[in-house]
Formats: structure tokens, C-alpha cells, sequence
């Protein structure tokens, strides 16, 4: 069995999922399991897979979590894109093929996956077993991959290369052997298969998805009425031999239906399972269905969304205007947009208040590189950047008990395997730094690792309260310096130049209900009800 298939078989067995994982082990795609859970990665996912086909679904979240592609790669899709966007007659034609790939996926997967049983048992599903012994779904999941070549070859030709080049795969998949075994009519003599022009002069069996076979049953017919009467067997004898009709029957079913699936079913999808050109070409189907996913991100979304510029650098940067986070501004057309330019700096401050929006803001700065990287459209009046080899976000945990370093080790060590995998490509986010001990060690500890991820090159994003450690990097102009912009007391959710030297902690402590005049309150109102009790 093809890998290809073999994951899709786990994902169907639900042994394996398309959402709360990165799908790989930390350090080999492009993020680690804790910067997929912090960025959000499965509500992007949300948002931008319309997929109609579960390997649409699968080639979508491998690109996320997975891959990365070159910048030219990146302009290919991009070109794909427009192409989709200014051409209806073409988008309609795609929408025919996945419309059709998806009729018949799942048969064709349980086709390739399934044990079939018979009619004695009861079926588990959930465990991939059929009833009968596979022609329902042979005749279904074998118009799989034929219906969409079929609808392939009425698709106009497209301009884009990379269009152009997905199409050409799934015609020329016509030529295969497996798609003319799918297709059929399906010859078997001595264990080989043969298409009809191909059996000349053999005895070969034709396959038929039936139990009714044309010359078994008249066969059958004749015997269990005129062998009484060739053996001369009494009248009442003969009540017994009425029975034999209902007896080969019995023997029957079991006999023929294993047959046709030990000599055709089980064989025959055998060949499609271990074929490369049938994994290549289910392959290609996701990235047709991933496209057209991009497609329908940017025309549902209610904000601007942009197709990037993406850089090749030798470092890291991202420059966007008017940004908006692609999962909570998709259908919120009153979110704020912001702007963000490290297009001169591998070091930036993000300095403010709690819900000011600081952590939101690098979310969606880490959700647009992910886009970005991918190919797909990012809600933005501009962007520009670079393709980054691994994202990742470290924000503060919280010791467990089963941590011997406390607080401080278990985030020290984070960022030591972050650190220890990050080169000059990588985008490093982190909210916070060296938590769980002094002011003064935290102070030293934090501008240590700043300096050496500076020094490596990553463009690092460092969102703190501890407006000492942006007011370091002040000289020189060596660092990007945002903050919260504040309209009276009320934070607008924009960002300015600057460093916030002030937490409005009271202003955050009255919107909970906690400032020094409620703990008074509240303190009052308890020490009252004690002495009245």
C-alpha cells in the first residue's frame, strides 16, 4: 500500500486527524506541536478549507503544518489564482471536477480499504468492514478517478503553468493501465487480467458485478429438475430432491460472490492501491481542491484580501498595511487592521496593556506568514515577505507537577529548543520572556536570549509588559517599537510607534471588576456579613 493511502486509511480508521496536530514530530515541519496549538493553526484551518474532498482536506493541512515551498512555487499558485478569479467558464469547469471527485471518494477509499464479509455476518463500518462481497462499491469507487478524468478533459485549457500542468496530470492518467482496468470491461484467465482487445483467443472469465451469472443458473435450473427423473427417484423420494434448488443456493451465493472477489475485487484493487500513477493522480485532485479552497477563503471573507509578495532574502521580514487577523476578522467587518514593517530590522517590540491586543496582533502575524507561505490570499491592503523555514510562538506555561524545574526551567527550556532549531529564515514570536523568577534576573536573562536570537538573524517578535528591555534597544535605532494606542482610557486595538511605559493595570483591573475600589467594596460587603451573621 502507497503511504498516500496508507494515511488516508488511518485518517478514515480516525487512528490519525486533520486538526489539533501538526501531523509530523517536532523539529521536521515547518511548525512544532505547541506553535500549532498557540498560533490557532486549526481555526485557520477553518476558515480556509472549502475543500470538497478529504484529500483536498489532507493536502491542505500537510501545506500549513508541513511544507515549504520556494517563492517561485509560491508565484505559480498565485498566477493559478487570478486565473481562477477572472475566469468563470475555467472555475465552473473545476467545480465540475471536484464536484464529481467527490461523489465517489469515499467508495473508491473504501473500496482500496475495506473487508468484505459476506451476508452471514454483521458489518462493523466503523472498523471498515462491507456486506457482500464488494460489487456495490467496486462499481462505484471505480467511476472514482474515471469520472474525473472524464470531466477533466471538458475543462478549457488554462494559461497558468501550474493549472495547466495539474490538468495535464489527470488526462494523461487516461493512458495508465489502472485507469483502463477501472474502466473496464476486465478479463481474468490463469491469475492475469485482460482488457477485451487484449484476451483474443483466451477462455478468459468476464467480470460481472453480480451473483446472477448468465450460464450458472440455467445450469443450475436444469439439474435440480430433470436429475430426479434421471435417476429414477420415487414420488416420494421426490420431496426431498425439491429441496436442492434451495440448497445450491445456499452454496451458491458464498461460492460465486468469493469468487469474484478473490479473482477480481480483491486483486484488481490491489493494483490500484500500490499504483504510483493512481496516488500521483488523487493527489493532484487535492491540489485542485486546495486552489479552489484559497479561492473561496477570499471571496467569503468580508474584509480585503490580498495575494503577497514574497522575497527571497537572506533573512527573514514581514511588511504588511492594514492587516487584519484571517480567522477572527473573516466575518467581522468592524475588526481593526494594523501595520507592521521589519523590512529593516530582525528584532521587534510589542508594548502595552493586557487585552490591548498585542497577543492577537502577533497571532495574526504568524496566521499571515502561514498564508503567505502557502500560496493563499491574506486579509491586508499590502504584504511582503519572505518564506520562512520554521514559525514558531512561545508563549508562558505554567508549570506541571511533573516538571522539576518550575516555572522558570520549564520556559527556559522552551526557548533553548526553539533557539537550538531557529536559523536567520525562522520567525520566532514569543509573549514574554523568563517568567517565574526576580525582576532583576528577568531583566538579564531575557536581554541575554534577545541579543543571541539577534544575533543569529531570526526575525524575533517579542511581546512584554517590561518596557526596560525595548528601551535597551532604543539607541542605534536596532529594533521595531510598537504599542497600544489608546483613545482616552479606551485602547482602539491600533498600534503606534513607541514604547508603553505604563500597564494600565487600573484600567484593566476596573473592566474586571477588581480595582482597589471593588477589593475595598467587596471586602466591606464580606466583613459585614460576617458580623451580621
Amino acid at each position: 500500500m502507497c503511504g498516500l493511502f496508507r494515511h488516508l486509511r488511518d485518517l478514515i480508521l480516525d487512528e490519525k486527524s486533520l486538526r489539533g496536530n501538526s501531523g509530523v514530530p517536532d523539529g521536521e515541519g515547518l511548525i512544532d506541536q505547541n506553535s500549532y496549538s498557540v498560533i490557532e493553526v486549526d481555526s485557520l484551518l477553518d476558515v480556509v478549507d472549502h475543500a470538497k474532498t478529504l484529500i483536498g482536506k489532507d493536502v491542505i493541512h500537510k501545506v500549513f503544518s508541513q511544507q515549504v515551498l520556494t517563492p517561485e512555487q509560491v508565484e505559480e499558485k498565485h498566477q493559478a489564482l487570478k486565473e481562477l478569479a477572472a475566469d468563470d467558464e475555467l472555475r465552473a469547469g473545476l467545480e465540475s471536477i471536484l464536484k464529481s471527485a467527490a461523489k465517489h471518494e469515499n467508495s473508491f477509499y473504501r473500496l482500496l480499504f475495506s473487508n468484505f464479509v459476506g451476508y452471514l455476518f454483521s458489518p462493523d463500518e466503523d472498523r471498515l468492514e462491507e456486506a457482500g462481497y464488494g460489487y456495490k462499491l467496486f462499481e462505484g469507487g471505480t467511476k472514482f478517478l474515471p469520472g474525473v478524468v472524464e470531466e477533466t478533459e471538458k475543462v478549457k485549457t488554462p494559461k497558468s503553468p501550474y493549472l495547466k500542468g495539474l490538468l495535464d496530470e489527470i488526462k494523461s492518467f487516461a493512458s495508465t493501465r489502472p485507469f483502463k482496468l477501472m474502466k473496464g470491461p476486465v478479463y481474468s484467465w490463469l491469475g492475469k487480467f485482460y482488457l477485451k482487445h487484449e484476451k483474443t483467443g483466451k477462455p478468459a472469465v468476464k467480470m460481472r458485478l453480480t451473483l446472477f451469472k448468465p450460464l450458472l443458473l440455467p445450469i443450475i435450473f436444469i439439474v435440480t429438475v430433470f436429475l430426479p427423473y434421471i435417476l429414477n427417484v420415487s414420488i416420494a423420494q421426490f420431496t426431498v430432491f425439491s429441496l436442492l434448488p434451495f440448497i445450491l443456493l445456499v452454496f451458491y451465493v458464498p461460492i460465486v460472490g468469493d469468487f469474484d472477489k478473490d479473482s477480481f475485487i480483491v486483486p484488481l484493487r490491489r493494483i490500484f492501491v500500490r499504483s504510483e500513477e493512481v496516488e500521483r493522480v488523487v493527489s493532484v485532485i487535492g491540489q485542485l481542491d486546495e486552489l479552489m479552497s484559497y479561492h473561496l477563503y477570499a471571496e467569503k471573507s468580508v474584509h480585503n484580501t490580498i495575494l503577497p509578495t514574497m522575497r527571497v532574502s537572506n533573512k527573514q521580514y514581514i511588511d504588511v498595511k492594514a492587516a487584519v487577523n484571517p480567522v477572527l476578522g473573516f466575518s467581522d467587518k468592524h475588526y481593526v487592521a494594523n501595520d507592521f514593517d521589519t523590512s529593516q530590522h530582525n528584532l521587534a517590540f510589542f508594548t502595552g496593556p493586557n487585552s490591548g491586543g498585542k497577543t492577537a496582533f502577533c497571532k495574526t502575524l504568524a496566521q499571515i506568514q502561514l498564508l503567505s507561505q502557502v500560496g493563499c490570499y491574506v486579509p491586508a491592503k499590502s504584504a511582503t515577505l519572505t518564506i520562512a523555514d520554521r514559525v514558531f510562538y512561545q508563549t508562558p506555561e505554567i508549570n506541571s507537577l511533573d516538571h522539576d524545574v518550575g516555572r522558570f526551567g520549564t520556559e527556559l527550556k522552551r526557548t533553548r529548543d526553539i533557539f537550538k532549531a531557529a536559523t536567520t529564515n525562522s520567525l520566532v514570536i514569543l509573549d514574554e520572556l523568563a517568567e517565574g523568577t526576580t525582576h532583576k534576573e528577568k531583566l538579564e536573562t531575557s536581554l541575554m536570549i534577545l541579543e543571541a536570537f539577534k544575533r543569529l538573524g531570526s526575525l524575533t517578535i517579542l511581546v512584554t509588559h517590561n518596557h526596560e528591555l525595548a528601551e535597551h534597544y532604543l539607541d542605534g535605532d536596532t529594533a521595531v517599537f510598537r504599542q497600544v494606542e489608546f483613545d482616552g482610557e479606551r485602547a482602539t486595538h491600533r498600534f503606534e510607534n513607541g514604547i508603553s511605559i505604563i500597564s494600565h493595570a487600573d484600567l484593566v483591573a476596573r473592566s474586571v471588576g477588581f480595582s482597589k475600589q471593588d477589593i475595598e467594596r467587596i471586602l466591606e460587603e464580606k466583613l459585614a456579613a460576617g458580623r451580621a451573621g
